[in-house]
């Protein structure tokens, strides 16, 4: 329903708009009882120049938490954690790109790979095979040849950042495999084989999955329930929510393609853990320890429970969590996005507007099908993230912006969603699309 209509005024405008979008293949998106358009071929024009970017790129880029890529910052910290953890926020915080200034190198993010696998793929929906296609296997390549080191030390294939990374908790070195980054990789290589049906996607996505079940932390189970760690060894008091969700959902496409009911059984219990810790108005915390959470509910970490959920539901069949997922999304909608599609940082701060909030908002509305609410996140994002020729900024502040780019963060959020909104028009307009 659109702004005009909640209000009762112009009730008329989304049947007009709707006759004129079903003649011209462009869509109109009510903000403030006023039409914004955004035109399908923008869109595809916009992520195949994305994709053309990035792939000439080679997909080096910067990334959020890489500071400590820097030989400078190394030294500066002098091996004591703390420091690195200051030096690590100085660098993702600093209003401008330090990156340069302390020669931080560029790298290949396993994230990023994985999201520009996938939106080379929701590319093949425009019925143009290359070069997405091609574009598609050799990331989706990089992501089985360039697994986490020490391979043996682990059950499963598994991945990290390419960088180290110092939390307030733990130290990672790069290359330490952790759930998150695992399942994101995981989930490319689902929708590769479900696109290409390449055995060797389905092969190491179920190796993975060994690496979920069995080399991460188990923090509390009960018959009915299960909850894992973020990386192996993290005896903590507190849980990551949104990896244990993301975690159920990847565990269910692969138990349903592979068969394995013990597989169902273990997403079953992971995603019950996690729909207990719902608010009773919707909302997650970052954590099972709310004071540990620093913003209330933010929002793409939102946005991630919630597609978690359908992706579950969608492999399985199984609706018993469907509330959860109801209520989420009525909440994520109205407590994490403006009326005009822009996106909060969290339920109880709006600045700063980031891209991965655009970028998710997007992908977890197409991926529900709400088409107006998805094309008015996405309308607010290219108008004020997109830089042209294929380039995303970072985000966008009350009084200053960071318009650089962080490749993965930026450009690969971004395209993951497009090509979501993309195959979700094209599927409406009869077309077919993955």
């Amino acid at each position: 329903m659109s702004i005009a209509d909640k209000g009762g005024q112009n009730t008329w405008v989304p049947v007009v708009l709707t006759i004129l979008a079903s003649c011209s293949r462009k869509y109109y998106v009510t903000i403030y009882g006023l039409s914004s358009m955004i035109d399908i071929r923008e869109i595809e024009r916009i992520l195949s120049a994305t994709l053309d970017r990035d792939h000439l790129l080679g997909y080096m880029g910067y990334s959020k938490f890489d500071g400590l890529r820097s030989p400078l910052v190394r030294a500066l910290s002098f091996d004591f954690w703390p420091l690195r953890l200051l030096w690590t926020q100085v660098i993702m915080r600093a209003p401008m790109n330090l990156r340069p200034i302390f020669f931080v190198k560029k790298g290949i993010n396993p994230e990023g790979m994985a999201l520009f696998a996938r939106a080379n793929l929701d590319m093949l929906s425009t019925n143009l095979t290359q070069p997405f296609q091609e574009r598609a296997e050799s990331c989706l390549r990089w992501l089985i040849e360039n697994t986490s080191a020490d391979k043996g030390k682990y059950h499963g294939s598994c991945w990290g950042y390419h960088h180290p990374w110092q939390s307030t908790r733990f130290y990672q070195p790069p290359g330490y495999p952790n759930c998150y980054i695992t399942v994101i990789a995981g989930g490319a290589l689902l929708h590769g084989f479900r696109s290409f049906h390449t055995e060797d996607y389905l092969t190491t996505a179920r190796s993975a999955v060994d690496f979920i079940l069995h080399d991460l932390d188990v923090l509390y189970e009960t018959a009915e329930e299960k909850c894992i760690s973020y990386v192996p060894k993290m005896k903590t008091d507190f849980a990551v929510i949104n990896i244990n969700a993301q975690s159920a959902a990847f565990v269910a496409q692969v138990g349903t393609l592979t068969g394995e009911t013990f597989l169902l059984d273990q997403a079953r219990k992971l995603l019950s853990f996690v729909s207990r810790l719902q608010t009773s108005y919707g909302a997650w915390y970052y954590t099972t320890n709310p004071r540990q959470s620093l913003v209330a509910h933010d929002n793409y970490h939102t946005g991630m429970i919630l597609d978690a959920y359908l992706d579950y539901e969608n492999a399985t069949g199984d609706q018993r969590f469907r509330d959860y997922y109801e209520r989420g999304l009525e909440f994520y909608g109205e407590n994490l996005f403006l009326a005009n599609g822009a996106p909060k940082w969290a339920s109880d701060k709006i600045m700063p507007h980031d891209v991965h909030g655009s970028a998710q908002g997007i992908l977890t509305f197409a991926s529900a099908g709400n088409r107006e609410k998805a094309l008015r996140i996405a309308s607010w994002g290219l108008q004020n993230f997109y830089k042209g020729d294929g380039e995303f900024a970072y985000q966008k502040g009350r009084f200053l912006s960071k318009r650089f780019t962080l490749l993965h963060w930026c450009n690969g959020w971004m395209a993951r969603g497009l090509g979501v909104l993309l195959s979700l028009l094209r599927r409406m307009e009869g077309m077919g699309g993955h």
